[in-house]
């Protein structure tokens, strides 16, 4: 449960340093994937496990591929 717990913490901290460089709040990403915004930082501090349907709104409301949003490091 810790890896995935850890993993889902550095997906969340990824989403949210693109948003950020993109300078969007977590309102304006939420908006755009048709999510809470509640939901949007759960997701982001690694809290929810998103649907893939969810990951892939959630790239292309990035305009990024979605090999961007998952290079996490190691």
């Amino acid at each position: 449960m810790e890896v995935q717990s850890t993993l889902h913490k550095r997906f969340g901290l990824r989403i949210k340093e693109l948003r950020e460089e993109r300078k969007l709040t977590q309102e304006d990403l939420a908006f755009a994937i048709r999510v809470d915004r509640s939901y949007m930082g759960f997701i982001e501090r690694g809290e929810r496990n998103p649907t893939l349907e969810v990951i892939g709104r959630i790239a292309k409301a990035l305009g990024i591929k979605l090999r961007v949003l998952f290079d996490i490091g190691e």
